[in-house]
């Protein structure tokens, strides 16, 4: 073999191995297979009504079980909610409390390998819950964007989520682009992650029917956060996502819309970690 051969034997190897050294990120069965997620949630809703600012908020944590399976362009994603515990807090009335018998049934969607949902099967949800456990919201924005391809330190792509459909007792609509910023590696509890910031807008417009009014409120917020992602498993380990924004409610008994202030935390954890 000559000098000239060996050399671009060399090179195409070299290549390949270059081009196999990182996998793509993107949705496929993870290993393990079926896993359990921690959900908390901080929402505060400021209303501004006759030169008062009233607060109503909602804190709660939910437990998902989750499993995958295979599908012929990504993966298939069942979820349910193996532990619930909430609570709603407005300043003209008693607190009510959420709890897991609030939520029956399983959430079956499919993930294309960029993260692309379709929905096979839906969650029943009582109306308080809904406000914490939506199957729409689950479905399209629990996982993050991906690109479907490798990816490096620096790299950025953008993700557009809309969807719109009934559940429980009303009607919900989000759109939202977010831009992912791939920032490196990052080690949690001995465990080698990868670490993606996320930054974007967020519009959401939800109508419930409540004891024979609609009650709708419309609000565009900022987000903020990151995602911890498991390359080796495929899988996330972490999501936080902090909002905030305005927008306005609007009921029956006032004479217009009302403006609003929305402040939200959310964290999603991989269970043991």
């Amino acid at each position: 073999m000559s000098q000239r051969s060996i050399f671009v034997a060399a090179l195409s190897a070299l290549l390949s191995a270059c081009a196999g050294g990182s996998p793509a990120l993107e949705y496929g069965v993870p290993t393990p297979d079926a896993v359990r997620y921690t959900y908390g949630d901080t929402t505060t809703v400021t209303v501004s009504i006759m030169g008062q600012n009233l607060e109503m908020a909602q804190r709660g944590v939910v437990d998902y079980a989750v499993a995958f399976s295979a599908a012929p362009a990504g993966v298939n994603v069942s979820m349910t909610v193996s532990e619930l515990e909430g609570v709603l807090s407005q300043p003209m009335g008693a607190p009510v409390r959420i709890n897991t018998d609030d939520v029956q049934g399983a959430l079956v969607f499919a993930l294309d390998r960029e993260g692309n949902a379709v929905i096979a099967e839906q969650l029943t949800v009582s109306m308080e819950a809904s406000q914490m456990v939506s199957g729409l919201a689950l479905s399209h924005t629990f996982f993050p964007g991906l690109p479907g391809r490798s990816v490096a330190v620096g790299d950025m792509w953008v993700d557009t989520v809309s969807y719109q459909g009934s559940e429980g007792a009303g009607d919900r609509s989000e759109t939202a682009v977010y831009r992912y910023t791939v920032v490196g590696d990052t080690v949690v509890s001995g465990r080698s992650l990868l670490k993606i910031d996320v930054a974007g807008n967020n519009e959401l417009s939800a109508t419930l029917d409540v004891q024979g009014m609609s009650v709708s409120q419309r609000s565009e917020v900022e987000v903020e956060g990151w995602v911890l992602w498991d390359a080796q498993a495929g899988l996330m380990v972490e999501r936080r996502s902090v909002s905030s924004g305005s927008g306005t409610a609007s009921v029956p008994v006032a004479p217009g819309p009302i403006p609003i202030q929305v402040r939200s935390t959310q964290v999603v954890r991989l269970a043991g970690m």
